[in-house]
């Protein structure tokens, strides 16, 4: 996923879709992108896209990957120690130029003229949510964060950095029926979604990180639960949304 102001892009997360934002960037032309990268946490399917990402393993990348360190080991080897033998043929770590940037939660940073401010999310290994502003407009990026789990403080703060935001992307992997047996996997309903945007009052809130169980005819069939002022939307790939 990707977020862009005035000519400024950002990319959330590192994985399989960033294959359709290689063929973007090189139908562009662009040889050389300048690109930073906000990577919530290191699950491998929000970071298996650098193993083919032909940027990331170019040695005089213009790259920037920001994220929270995790263990002892340097960041960089943190966020591309899983790309290297027996697991993938070569050592992505020693080859990168790209700069791996420590930023913590509640500590905001700038990306050009944007503000980024990385928060805790409800989900395991240390997770960040991201809200990012340019001063105009308000994204707030909530996949991976289990809203059925917060305590009424960690609530009312997301309520808080939510608040008017004019676009929340919001984790909804689970139907409301299959929720309870999943408690704790760190993920959220539409439902969840739709009272957040209530209380938040967000314009537009988008649902993605469905869970694979679930056709597109299931996933549509979620648009019944829709209500109040908020804008929703059924995340699909390659979709642009202008906000």
């Amino acid at each position: 996923m990707t977020v862009e102001s005035e000519g400024v892009l950002v990319v959330l997360d590192a994985g399989s879709g960033l294959m359709l934002l290689e063929r973007e960037l090189r139908e562009s032309g662009m040889k050389k992108p300048k690109l930073d990268v906000l990577i919530s946490h290191l699950h491998l399917d929000h970071i298996i896209g650098f193993g083919t990402f032909a940027p990331t393993w170019a040695t005089d990348c213009d790259m920037r990957v920001f994220t929270c360190s995790r263990d002892e080991r340097p960041l960089k080897q943190q966020i591309f120690g899983a790309f290297k033998p027996p697991y993938w043929p070569g050592a992505l770590e020693d080859v990168s130029g790209a700069e791996c940037i420590e930023v913590e939660s509640g500590v905001s940073f700038e990306i050009e003229h944007m503000r980024v401010t990385p928060f805790l999310a409800s989900h395991a290994d240390k997770t960040l949510s991201f809200h990012i502003t340019d001063g105009k407009k308000t994204f707030v990026h909530l996949l991976d964060n289990e809203v059925g789990t917060m305590n009424a403080d960690f609530y009312g703060d997301l309520v808080e950095l939510c608040w008017e935001a004019d676009m929340v992307v919001f984790d909804s992997a689970y139907s409301k029926e299959d929720y309870p047996k999943l408690i704790g996997w760190g993920h959220s309903t539409v439902e969840q979604g739709v009272k957040l945007a209530k209380d938040c009052k967000a314009k537009r809130m988008l649902f993605s990180h469905f869970d694979q169980r679930y056709n597109d005819q299931e996933i549509e069939s979620w648009a019944k639960y829709f209500k109040g002022e908020t804008e929703f939307i059924l995340g699909k790939d390659g979709a642009v949304i202008d906000f």
